[in-house]
């Protein structure tokens, strides 16, 4: 199986705070990989920089064979093109409406009509169970609402990669089995993704393997089946709320 997200030896400091040590892991194609781990580990940390968004120290990150941190700011839009990031908090424009929202990327990277943005917006609505909001500002939305939608414009373009960073923090169970059934959709279509989450039931419902993040590295990784069947390891003693 091609692995389509590689990251090597990847090291990141803050001033004096040692964030990631020697950070090593790879993402199949159409693999979902949970990273989990304690608050402040740094699980957003690598999210954001395979985006761009962070430089790391040292190390290599590829993407489809490409090392990202050796991109410049002008070729890193491409790859954000193919690779989306959907954040905590949705980062929803305030001044737009759900549709003006969504048209945004479409305007800004495609050729697209008027009309097949509308068309597409509407449909994607519909899937998305928003159907009718198109016109509500995002402050007027439930935080779960506003979580989908902004999962709903990362999407837009057709990803090829999502990497979702704690999609389902502070939602209330209804919101969150949402959240979990769009994954699960993205990923029958043939999506890869990263999951950073603390929602250990979420992990094991979307997620082929699970990597836990600790000291600045990698201290385990394993299939759900794995993990299910050892159940003394680290990742299912964090699972369970133990000290690991």
């Amino acid at each position: 199986m091609k692995d389509f997200i590689e990251v090597h030896n990847f090291k990141k400091n803050f001033g004096d705070k040692v964030v990631h040590r020697n950070v090593s892991f790879s993402v199949h194609q159409g693999e979902c990989l949970g990273l989990i781990g304690g608050s402040g580990t740094g699980k957003s940390v690598l999210l954001r920089s395979l985006i761009g968004l962070e430089r790391p120290d040292a190390g290599a990150m590829f993407f489809d064979g490409i090392d990202v941190t050796q991109l410049k700011e002008s070729q890193l839009i491409e790859i954000r093109k193919r690779m989306a990031y959907v954040f905590q908090g949705g980062a929803l424009f305030d001044s737009m409406t759900v549709f003006e929202n969504l048209a945004y990327p479409l305007r800004a990277h495609t050729k697209m009509t008027e009309p097949e943005i509308d068309q597409k917006i509407r449909s994607l609505l519909q899937e998305f169970g928003l159907a009718g909001n198109e016109d509500i500002f995002p402050g007027s939305l439930s935080g779960g609402m506003q979580k989908r939608v902004g999962l709903a414009r990362a999407i837009i373009l057709g990803p090829e990669v999502v990497l979702y960073d704690e999609p389902t923090a502070g939602l209330d169970p209804y919101n969150t089995r949402k959240i979990q059934d769009l994954i699960l959709r993205m990923k029958s279509k043939g999506t890869t993704s990263i999951l950073v989450t603390h929602d250990m039931p979420v992990a094991f419902a979307v997620c082929d393997r699970i990597a836990m993040l600790m000291d600045g590295e990698i201290k385990a990784i394993g299939t759900v089946e794995e993990i299910e069947r050892q159940n003394t390891n680290l990742i299912a003693k964090f699972a369970q709320g133990e000290a690991v």
